[in-house]
């Protein structure tokens, strides 16, 4: 099961490709990606959606909202 969420990317490490999503309500996520999403690098301040995956507790399909941040 997974639950779309939205917020901001509050670290990324570009080298191991993972990073940390806090979300709307407070809470951090983990996330992994190995790459630019949509032809956009990934780096904090940047405002995402997402889903969390409930049994891994995981963000997954991450997508920039706003690549201007």
């Amino acid at each position: 099961m997974v639950t779309k969420e939205m917020g901001t990317i509050d670290y990324y490490n570009e080298t191991e490709g993972f990073g940390k999503i806090r979300n709307d309500i407070g809470e951090e996520v983990l996330f992994y990606q190995s790459g630019p999403i949509n032809g956009f690098n990934l780096k904090k301040g940047l405002k995402v959606s997402f889903e969390l995956h409930q049994t891994l507790s995981i963000a997954i399909n991450v997508l920039i909202v706003d690549p201007k941040d």
